[in-house]
């Protein structure tokens, strides 16, 4: 098996696992977003797959042109999840919440992470 096919599966894994438990524990602002990253990947590759450009990319040794609907689907669900573990990464590793960025739904419940001070907290979104 390939490599960037097996990690595209495992991304897209990984964030239905993630958006099971939004689901689950009512994260509304978790559910939207991930929907939302989803649907943005879908529609870019299936908007790329239109284009000019679409003969000049591989994905499976086939141009992205000829690729059928569910393997466009496919792809861009995993870009989607690809973007969404890096993302993920990113804030994992940013220890002055340099990455932090505001909730896409105002209403959605607060991610707090405590500092030395129980009172001392911040959104890091």
């Amino acid at each position: 098996m390939e490599f960037a096919p097996t990690a595209a599966m495992i991304a897209l894994i990984l964030k239905l696992i993630d958006f099971s438990r939004y689901a689950r524990n009512g994260d509304i602002n978790g559910v939207v977003t991930q929907s939302a990253t989803w649907a943005a990947g879908v529609l870019v590759v299936i908007l790329v797959a239109q284009t000019n450009w679409a003969a000049t990319i591989q994905l499976g040794g086939k141009p992205l042109s000829e690729l059928g609907i569910w393997s466009l689907v496919f792809a861009g669900l995993s870009a989607g999840s690809v973007a969404s573990v890096g993302k993920d990464t990113l804030k994992s590793i940013d220890n002055h919440n340099s990455s932090a960025i505001p909730t896409l739904l105002a209403t959605g419940p607060k991610k707090v992470r405590r500092t030395k001070s129980p009172t001392n907290s911040e959104d890091v979104g």
